[in-house]
């Protein structure tokens, strides 16, 4: 059994992008602890735990969707109490990112899966364990980053850190 994820895919230089945003985070909330920037991604759907045969079904299944290539634009600094953690969201949620995760999840919920969200907000965490008392929602300087393929990813944890590796990524189409 491994702990799957699908998640938008970033490049290095777009994980790199997000690390002023991560700072402005950390400003906030100095204790809260950094997500290592090659951890920085954006989540489609939440697996959890899931069994190689499950995962070559969603491999395959996932292979299927056909769409375009699209464009994010993040500007907003949020936060999420329950969870503790500080996160880069989009204050307009692209079309594309919608459709793509539609199909995500039906590719999902198809193999079993349950939706662990009542509701799907898009949104890269940029610190964990983040301990405030007030919630805020903070615009900030517009970050455009293209989107070009998704992954299903593993969560590992190594040495007592986790590690997002993507076990198998799929390429969006020209626009």
């Amino acid at each position: 059994m491994q702990r799957l994820f699908f998640s938008l895919k970033f490049s290095h230089a777009q994980q790199q992008q997000l690390l002023p945003y991560q700072q402005q985070a950390l400003a906030i909330c100095p204790d809260a602890k950094a997500v290592a920037s090659g951890n920085l991604h954006l989540t489609l759907f939440f697996l959890g735990q899931t069994d190689s045969e499950q995962q070559q079904r969603l491999i395959s299944a996932a292979g299927r969707i056909k769409l375009a290539q699209f464009s994010i634009t993040l500007d907003t600094l949020s936060c999420f109490n329950k969870p503790k953690i500080l996160y880069l969201a989009p204050s307009q949620l692209p079309d594309a990112l919608l459709q793509l995760q539609q199909q995500v999840s039906e590719c999902c919920l198809a193999e079993g899966f349950s939706d662990i969200h009542d509701k799907y907000r898009p949104h890269i965490t940029l610190a964990r364990q983040a301990r405030y008392s007030w919630k805020f929602k903070q615009r900030v300087a517009p970050l455009m980053l293209d989107v070009s393929e998704f992954a299903l990813y593993l969560s590992d944890n190594i040495n007592g850190k986790v590690r997002y590796s993507p076990l198998h990524i799929y390429r969006l189409g020209l626009v």
